[in-house]
Order: structure tokens, then sequence, then C-alpha cells
């Protein structure tokens, strides 16, 4: 039976497979409730709050994303853990980017569920008021710089690591951040643990260690407030490495990120290069996580073959490291034939990554949300300025401002 049994919320409008993957989690001790549409789903989050929601991403009329933003604008923020087709890793990484703790491509396992409610188990077994997660080291050796750009990280990860200033780690989700926080971790010699901080709940903080802010530039204007008049009581014992996507000072010139939190935080700013700018480093930590895998499953370790690391390696992991990290659990679970993907070729600057799955309507109505989103913050607010801006009459921008449930 397991220990420090979790409070799960299984959500999947495939009703035979919500209940299958609950009747084992129940086997195994969890309390599972299973709902088999989003609008049910998000009304149970609001009413009793699960430790964690399990979600297919695919579901109508109400889909996997609208439940991960109701469980994650919950306080505290729920954890989730996102189900997708293997085509639609960029929605899951958009996910990731949502605040989904982590996303498995189908065909999903049980072990591949509990490794990540483990993850969950021990984050929650912490005592009262205490940091929520602590991560488990596995030394500044496992961090893989073989090609140039992430040489270069890991030379200015050591340079930083001989003073106790503030790092600002940005970076693609899924690139690695957070093992980019660890290296550093190691490399400085810091007395203490080395934690990820819940920015959804006032924590005390350690007395000393390493404590990684996930997500900065992605919190809400209330949080960043929080969190920033929270840094006055940092020990001088702790050291602080902050997360955010690319072009965090953009943010801020853009009013997503509260500058004051900024400055305080991006002492020193590293850049995380994507996994497809890191091609001689694909095949050697996909080997790290075969074995990884391999040792914690008990099962035989794939072999890779020549063919096979070609098109790993010519690849675009728009999942980044996260993509490729789940693709060696998959192939550990289900065989070395799980490594015979479709390679997808990296876009050229500006334009979308075309794998199985991509939607060009889709694409192409996030875009204009997007600037109509623009326009209208340029304008004030300003319906006819904004008009003005994008060359629309006034019933035309107010039919896709109402398209987009922009008008307010």
């Amino acid at each position: 039976m397991t220990t420090n049994p979790l409070q799960i919320l299984v959500v999947d409008d495939n009703r035979s497979a919500a209940d299958a993957l609950a009747r084992v989690l129940r086997k195994a001790g969890d309390a599972v409730e299973t709902c088999y549409d989003g609008a049910t789903a998000i009304e149970r989050i609001r009413e009793r709050r699960p430790d964690v929601v399990l979600t297919d991403l695919k579901m109508e009329p109400v889909d996997g994303m609208a439940v991960l933003t109701a469980a994650r604008e919950h306080r505290p923020p729920v954890e989730v853990v996102v189900f997708t087709a293997y085509g639609d890793v960029e929605v899951a990484v958009e996910a990731m980017r949502l605040g989904a703790r982590d996303f498995l491509t189908k065909p999903v396992t049980v072990e591949q569920v509990q490794a990540r409610l483990d993850g969950v188990r021990s984050a929650t077994a912490t005592p009262a008021g205490a940091p929520a997660r602590r991560q488990q080291s596995s030394g500044p050796g496992k961090f893989i710089a073989r090609s140039a750009s992430s040489r270069q990280l890991l030379d200015a990860l050591k340079r930083a690591a001989n003073v106790p200033s503030p790092v600002w780690i940005e970076g693609e989700m899924g690139a690695g951040r957070g093992h980019a926080a660890l290296a550093l971790h190691h490399m400085s010699g810091t007395k203490g643990p080395f934690l990820i901080r819940d920015l959804g709940r006032d924590e005390r903080w350690p007395a000393e260690g390493t404590v990684v802010l996930p997500n900065v530039d992605d919190l809400p204007d209330d949080l960043q407030r929080q969190l920033n008049r929270s840094l006055r009581a940092v020990p001088a014992g702790v050291r602080l490495v902050a997360t955010s996507q690319p072009f965090a000072r953009r943010r801020v010139a853009e009013g997503a990120l509260r500058p004051e939190l900024f400055y305080a935080l991006g002492v020193i700013v590293l850049g995380m290069p994507p996994l497809r700018d890191r091609k001689e480093d694909i095949i050697p930590m996909l080997d790290r996580e075969l074995d990884k895998y391999a040792d914690r499953y008990d099962r035989p370790r794939p072999t890779v073959t020549e063919g096979q690391k070609q098109r790993l390696i010519a690849h675009a992991w728009p999942g980044n490291v996260r993509e490729l990290v789940n693709l060696a659990e998959r192939a550990v679970v289900m065989g070395s034939s799980a490594l015979d993907i479709d390679a997808v070729e990296a876009a050229p600057p500006g334009l979308p990554t075309l794998e199985p799955g991509f939607s060009l309507a889709t694409h192409l109505e996030g875009v204009e949300r997007a600037i109509l989103e623009e326009a209208m913050r340029l304008a004030g607010g300003d319906r006819t300025q904004a008009g003005r801006l994008l060359g629309l009459e006034r019933n035309t921008l107010r039919y896709k401002l109402n398209k987009y449930d922009l008008l307010h």
C-alpha cells in the first residue's frame, strides 16, 4: 500500500480509460475520483481541492487546458500532470508554461504515472510551513555539456558559483533550467538543501541552501508583489535562483513582469539553450536517461541503433529536454521501437514547428488573439484607437474581440 496517500482527480472523456487508471491507483492506496468532462472537473476542483489532477488535454467542449488553468488558479495551486498524444508535444509544452508539473505522451503506463505521483507525494510529505519540494541531487558531473552552447553555459555557471548573487536562468519550458540551477548549487558548495519554492504559498525561508523560484514571469501580479515583499526576509545563507521564459526584460517592458522583482533577482542573467541547439548533447543525455529508467524499473536497457540516433539528432525537440526524458522512459517501458520517431525539423525564426498534430487554424487564431491583445494594450483599452492601429472597422473589431472573449 502507498504511504502518504494522495487525493487524486482523474479527468478523461474516455470513461473506460479513466476508470481503469482510477482502479489501479486505488489499489495502490490513493483516494481517486473520476470526471468525464472538463466542466465537471473544474467544479470538483473548486469544491474540494485534490492533491493532484491527472487530465487528458483533448476533451470537448471544455478541454484539459481549461482544467489545468482552474487547478493552477486555485490557492494554493493544485499539481497537474497532463496526458497528450505524441503529435501534440507543442500543446503539452504550452501546458507546462501554464503550470503543469509534467506531461506524458500516450500510451501512458501505470509506471510512468506512479513515478509522477511519487514526486507529488514527496512534496506533500514536507512539514507544514516548510518549503515544498526538496530535490534529490545527482551530482554536478551529471550536467552534460558536449555542445558549444552548453559548454558556454557551464562556464558561466562556474563563474557565478563563486559569488552569492541571485541568478536568473531564462529559457524555453523543459529546456533544463532546473538542472542548471542544481548544477550551480553543487558548484557553489552552498551549505544546506536544494529547494524549489511553491510560489503560491507564503512559506518560511530555509536558513541556508539554494532556493529556486520557478516561472517567475508567469506569476499573476498579486503573487509577484507578495514574492517581492518576501525577499526582504531571505537569510544571508540562501542563494536565490529564479527561472523564466526567454526575454524576461521584454516581459518587463510589456508590463507582465514587475521591474522591481526582476532587478532584485536578475543580478546575473543566464540563458538556457534549447535542446535543438545542443545537438552533441542529445545522445549522451538519452543514454543517461535510458540507464536511469532501466535501473528504476528493473528492465533491460534498450539498444539505440545508428539510424535512430541520426533521427533523434535531426529532431527539433519542441518539448526540449523534458520530451527527451519522456521518450527515454517510454522506450524502457515499451521497447526500443519507441525510439523510431519521425524527426520534426526546426522551423525558421518566427515560424511554428510543423509536426504531426499541428493545426494551422489553431495557430492563426492564437496569433490573431495575441495581436488583438497587444493592440488593446497599446490603445489603453480604447477600441477606436485599437481599430486604427489594426486597420479594422468598428464592427469587425468588435466581432473579433467578442470571438476571443476580449470585450471588457
